[in-house]
Parts: C-alpha cells; sequence; structure tokens
C-alpha cells in the first residue's frame, strides 16, 4: 500500500508540473523573437534592390489581377486553386487524397465524342452535355474535389502538332488555356507530353484491324483438296506402274488372259474406283502386284471418301487479313484512321520498321474521319470487303455489339494479333495544382476496376462476335456453284462417250471386219 501511495504521488507532481509549463508563458522568449523579426524585417527593407517587390505587393497585385480575370470572366485555374487556399486548404499542402476545394472553382472541360467512352450532345449556347464512362469519372472527381464544370467542344479531333506549329483539337485547347481539362482520354506520347500534363492511366489500350467477316468462296475443285497435288501425282505415277508390271507379266509369261493395253489400263483404274475385275488374274507376279495395287487404293479411297465428308459437311475459310502486316501486303485494301491521333503523328516522322512501312503504304489510299465518325465509318465502308479500319480494341468491340443488338449478326472481324499499345489518361495544363488531386482519385477507381465497369456496361453484346479463331466454320448447304466441276465432269464424260459411241457404230456399220468377236475370259 506505501508502493502505491507513493508512486499515486510522484505522478500527482509530474501532473502539477507539466500543467504549470503549459499555462506559463515564456519570459524572454516573445520578446526576443519580436525584437528580432523586427530586425531582419528593417534590414531586409534596406537592403532590397530597387525594383524588387515585397511579399505584400506582390500579393496585392496577385488580388488586383484576379479581379481583372473575374471581371473578364478569365479566371485561371491557377488563381481558383489559390483561392481555395487561402481557406487553407491546398493541394499540396496535404495529401492529394484528401484534398478538397473549400469554395468550389469552375473548370472548363474540353471533350469530344468517342464511343464507348464518351457521348456528347450539343446545346445551342456553346456548351455541351457528356454521357458514359468518361463523364461518370469527371462527374465523380467533381464531387470528390468539389468543383463545378462547364463542358465545350473544339474541333471534333484529340490534338496532333500542325505544319505551323500550332495545335490542334484538345490538346490545343488545354495549351491555349481555353481549357482547364482534356477530358479525352488521349493516347500518352512524348510529342503530347511536351505541351500538357497527363494524369495517372485510366485504361490501357492497343490497336487491332477491323475487316469485313470472312466469308466462303466456292472452290468447284474442292472435290480434289482432300489430298495434295504430290499424293495425286503418286497415285497416277504407281497406276501406270501396275499398268505396265501386270501387261507386262501376262505378255511374257504368255498367261491366258487379256493382254491388251486397255484391258489393263480399265482393271487398274476400276480396282481404284473400288470396281470388281472382271477377268482371272493368272501367275503369281500378277496376283501379287493386284493385290498390292488393291491394298494401296483401299487405305487410300477410304481415307480419301472421311475427308470429302467433313468438308462436305463444314466449310472452312482461311482469315487473311489477321496483322497489321497482312493489310499492308494487300494492295487492294484502303485504310480508315482516326485524324489527328498518336499514331498518325508518330507515321508522319518514324523512320524504319512496319509503322515507316504503313505511313509509306498508306498515302494516296486512307481516309481520315474524327472519333465521333468512326463507328459509322465501320457500318458504311467496310462491309464493301475492300476497306480495313486500324483502331482501338474497344471501338472494334463497339462496333460488334451496336451492330449484333440491332441485326443479330455477326459482320466484322476483328484481328487476333495487336499493335501500337497505348496508355490513355486525361489532360491538365502545364503545372496544373490539380494533377495530383486527380491522380489520387483515378488510381483508387482502377485499383477497384470500376472505370472497367462502366466501359463494359455500354457494349452489352460485345462477346456475341468476340471469339477471333485463326479459322471461321460455316454451316450451310452447297449449292451449284460449289460443285459446277463435277457436273461438268459428269457431262463432259456423258458427251465424250456419245461421240465414241456413235462413232464406234458408224464405223461398224461401214467395216464390219474391223470388228470380229471377242473372247470371254
Amino acid at each position: 500500500m506505501t508502493e502505491v501511495r507513493r508512486l499515486l504521488g510522484l505522478a500527482i507532481a509530474l501532473l502539477v508540473v507539466w500543467w504549470a509549463e503549459a499555462t506559463s508563458p515564456p519570459r524572454n522568449l516573445m520578446a526576443t523573437t519580436t525584437m528580432t523579426t523586427t530586425k531582419t524585417s528593417v534590414a531586409c527593407e534596406e537592403l532590397r534592390p530597387l525594383g524588387v517587390k515585397n511579399n505584400t505587393e506582390e500579393e496585392e497585385e496577385d488580388e488586383e489581377k484576379e479581379e481583372e480575370e473575374e471581371e473578364k470572366g478569365t479566371i485561371s485555374v491557377k488563381s481558383r486553386v489559390k483561392r481555395a487556399a487561402e481557406d487553407g486548404k491546398s493541394p499540396r499542402g496535404q495529401s492529394p487524397m484528401n484534398f478538397k476545394f473549400d469554395r468550389a472553382p469552375h473548370l472548363v472541360i474540353a471533350a469530344e465524342e468517342w464511343p464507348p467512352h464518351v457521348y456528347v450532345t450539343p446545346s445551342g449556347d456553346g456548351t455541351a452535355a457528356i454521357s458514359g464512362p468518361m463523364a461518370q469519372l469527371l462527374e465523380s472527381l467533381a464531387v470528390s474535389i468539389n468543383f463545378t464544370y462547364t463542358v465545350v467542344q473544339g474541333d471534333g479531333y484529340w490534338g496532333a502538332p500542325q505544319e505551323n506549329g500550332d495545335w490542334n483539337g484538345m490538346i490545343g485547347m488545354v495549351l491555349r488555356k481555353e481549357a482547364d481539362i482534356g477530358l479525352g482520354p488521349f493516347g500518352m506520347s512524348p510529342t503530347r507530353s511536351q505541351v500538357v500534363d497527363f494524369t495517372s492511366p485510366v485504361f490501357l489500350e492497343k490497336y487491332r484491324v477491323l475487316v469485313q467477316r470472312p466469308r466462303p468462296v466456292p472452290n468447284p475443285l474442292g472435290f480434289l483438296s482432300p489430298l495434295s497435288w504430290y499424293v495425286w501425282v503418286g497415285l497416277l505415277l504407281s497406276a501406270i506402274l501396275v499398268i505396265v508390271t501386270t501387261l507386262s507379266a501376262a505378255r511374257t509369261l504368255d498367261l491366258q488372259e487379256p493382254s491388251t493395253v486397255l484391258h489393263h489400263v480399265w482393271a487398274a483404274f476400276g480396282i481404284f474406283f473400288s470396281q470388281p475385275v472382271t477377268s482371272v488374274v493368272r501367275g503369281n507376279a500378277h496376283r501379287f502386284a493386284a493385290l498390292v495395287w488393291i491394298s494401296v487404293t483401299l487405305i487410300v479411297m477410304r481415307s480419301y471418301s472421311g475427308a470429302l465428308t467433313s468438308l462436305l459437311a463444314v466449310k472452312t475459310v482461311a482469315i487473311t487479313h489477321d496483322s497489321l502486316q497482312d493489310v499492308i501486303d494487300d494492295q487492294n485494301i484502303q485504310f480508315i484512321f482516326e485524324g489527328s491521333t498518336a499514331l498518325t503523328a508518330y507515321m508522319q516522322e518514324v523512320q524504319s520498321g512496319i509503322y515507316k512501312d504503313l505511313a509509306e503504304t498508306s498515302k494516296g489510299r486512307s481516309v481520315f474521319f474524327q472519333a465521333s465518325g468512326m463507328t459509322g465509318a465501320a457500318y458504311e465502308l467496310i462491309p464493301d470487303g475492300s476497306h480495313a479500319m486500324l483502331v482501338e480494341e474497344v471501338v472494334c468491340k463497339k462496333v460488334y455489339s451496336d451492330h449484333f443488338s440491332l441485326t443479330g449478326r455477326c459482320e466484322f472481324y476483328m484481328s487476333s494479333n495487336s499493335f501500337w499499345p497505348l496508355i490513355f489518361a486525361m489532360t491538365v495544363q502545364k503545372g496544373s495544382s490539380l494533377l495530383q488531386p486527380i491522380n489520387a482519385r483515378i488510381q483508387a477507381l482502377n485499383e477497384f476496376g470500376i472505370y472497367d465497369r462502366w466501359a463494359n456496361a455500354e457494349m452489352p453484346n460485345m462477346t456475341a462476335c468476340i471469339k477471333t479463331p485463326t479459322k471461321l466454320t460455316i454451316h450451310e448447304s452447297y449449292a451449284l456453284k460449289d460443285l459446277w466441276v463435277v457436273f461438268l465432269l459428269l457431262v463432259g464424260g456423258n458427251i465424250l462417250a456419245s461421240v465414241f459411241f456413235v462413232t464406234e457404230l458408224l464405223v461398224h456399220w461401214g467395216y464390219p471386219q474391223l470388228f470380229p468377236p471377242q473372247s470371254q475370259y
């Protein structure tokens, strides 16, 4: 008990000492600090060179500038952020994720339509309304950071440098400070990063080739497809060898069996087509040759029959445009591009490689559209089979989804090989204080996959046509155009047989001595 009392008394004493030290002001510290500050200020005023303004003068000038901007309606983001910072809130003074304006500034957002990411509906007053995943992202940022905004449109392009050095599109608007944020999303590139700042990536994307879905082309010689040409040649040479062997055996050994060439030719090809042999085979050499030929033709023709049945049941169509190199090599293909993109800008300066080949090949063979017109161009131009669209994978999926929703058919094909991978993000003005707060929130959305879910919701039927096999199998009935060669052989054979019959008949009537009675074996 004594020990407990002693510890309790010590604790009370320490508490009293702490309270006394905390409540009593320092004796000489405040005076000393005041005197030092005063002397330093006076010294600084005396040492400041002529023409150099102090902080107070700079603040007064900034306030006058902000008043002028407010009267003109052109308040910069820097001024808006500064006003919010006066209330103790600054993007640079606290965690970007926790930053929020106490007084909501009004920002100008540059946006263009790019399905399925953003849809733009112009208004009569020069502004526009937006919807889609990027609109949801912008609204989330506005609520989280606390700002209001007005959406404006530009010339319809994302932005690329022009011959005079200026930039067009939304990049140009942000660069000229006509907009505080470029909604995009923009493909990141070194050239663009020199004039604007990119936010954290919103999503990753890659380009693919979008073409007409291949259709089966009639192949009149398809009945020869089960066996390659050298197998057919091998069979023909083997038949000739069998005919020579059996004919030589019949004539050399003086066997009692037909020894005419036509008889042995007919017998050899009769066996090939599973027809019976009417004559009696005599002699071991002849029998052995016939046995080998029967065995070979049995195996080959059974294999041929099975393969031909499969080919007749299912038509297989080879994919001819499955990569960027495929469309470059096809001189009959016209290219469809989106104008003023990172890809088209790179094609203007690339010096070697496949993109140099693309730049050279596409000259005079390309058409350009704004992002809002790409899906319409796909429906209008690609079905003729002479156009290929080089576009982001998500646009291919959007075309798939919308077309299948309207028609229930899959009329387009997206290449299995991709190219030109890009990171897509929003843009802000160089040095903007909004960059870090926006980055923190985009990263949080990406960690939970929220943007991807928004984007997929815009394409409900994209999986119906998304499979991209190496070959397409199409089940449908064969038409006459698929088998006309077979019928040609039938008709031609009958005509030829009729000609021979008439010729033989006429010769038989005129020269009966040429047709003596033949022995039956």
